[in-house]
């Protein structure tokens, strides 16, 4: 008698996700909302966030079926009146007994973990894929390490650690997370987010030198014709000064322009390294190429836009 090795082969087939959308679609979209927050002293701005992410939504696919948005906006704006309203009362206790100010500011820090599991809760169960809604199962405790504990070890540590906060996190999300009854599942590995991180690193250097070698050309090429210029009308020696206070000012535009871009670009990576380490029900495998570059050029492309347009880009 011999044995018979059989050997089974599975094929993994690729869904990609795709996004239909158009920019006159939304431009009538958002011009609207715009106008009516506006008119409405920011009242509209819950049927507004309403008709945005069901936008959005309904122009995200994925093998041929798009997602859904379900929130009302009466429940955005009664959970956004609550916000405010506790924000005002603690502004105008803290103007009138700054103690109590103090105090009062407590309650927001112990409540804010459970407002978070919340918010991820509520948005979770309000999107939904091929009718199957989507859920979020968080712990206080959980989300109070990680949400409030944690960015405030990051920045005691300088830094250093915020690979570990980002797995911490990615991978709370992850695992709470479910579709129908299927959970998803989210390993991150912290190598690969201390390889992003020193890429992150690497980006601050490049992005510091060359906003450097930028402003030392516009300064070498022009700056001693703007000196004579000031001189002319300044004969009394003020020019260095307000050369001075245009460097300083250039020095805080750059160095805040080098570190929020370099926030992007670590996101971007840490992105990508969770979704490529996530699996639902066990067997469906997400995989992220999202450029971290690209992404930066993005944000950075459309904010010159945006100013270059007065926001109507």
């Amino acid at each position: 008698m011999s044995d018979l090795n059989v050997q089974s082969q599975v094929s993994f087939e690729t869904k990609p996700f795709s996004f239909t959308g158009n920019t006159k679609e939304y431009f009538g979209i958002w011009i609207v909302n715009l106008l009516l927050s506006i008119v409405t002293v920011g009242i509209y701005t819950a049927w507004a966030k309403v008709m945005r992410l069901r936008y959005f939504y309904a122009n995200t696919w994925l093998d041929g079926h798009n997602f859904e948005y379900h929130a009302k906006p009466m429940q955005i704006l009664i959970g956004r009146i609550i916000v405010v309203a506790y924000l005002i009362f603690t502004q105008v206790m803290a103007n009138i007994y700054p103690i109590a100010g103090l105090i009062l500011i407590l309650p927001y820090f112990i409540l804010l973990p459970w407002v978070i599991n919340k918010a991820l809760a509520f948005n979770a169960r309000m999107t939904s894929y091929r009718n199957v809604r989507f859920g979020f199962e968080g712990t206080y405790w959980r989300s109070l390490g990680i949400f409030i504990l944690m960015p405030l070890a990051v920045s005691l540590a300088g830094g250093f650690i915020a690979p570990i906060a980002s797995q911490m996190a990615m991978d709370y999300l992850g695992n709470n997370t479910r579709y129908g009854n299927l959970k998803f599942e989210t390993k991150t590995p912290l190598g690969a987010l201390y390889g992003n991180f020193g890429a992150t690193i690497v980006f601050i250097i490049a992005g510091f030198a060359i906003m450097a070698f930028a402003v030392f050309g516009v300064f070498a090429g022009t700056g001693a014709g703007f000196e004579d210029l000031l001189n002319d009308f300044d004969p009394d020696g003020a020019t260095s000064d307000i050369i001075a206070t245009i460097g300083v000012f250039g020095g805080i535009i750059v160095l805040y322009s080098v570190i929020i871009f370099a926030f992007i670009f670590y996101n971007a990576g840490v992105r990508n390294v969770a979704y490529n380490h996530t699996l639902l029900d066990g067997v469906h495998r997400f995989k992220s190429t999202l450029s971290r570059i690209k992404y930066v050029w993005i944000i950075f492309s459309n904010f010159v836009a945006v100013i270059l347009t007065v926001g109507l880009l």
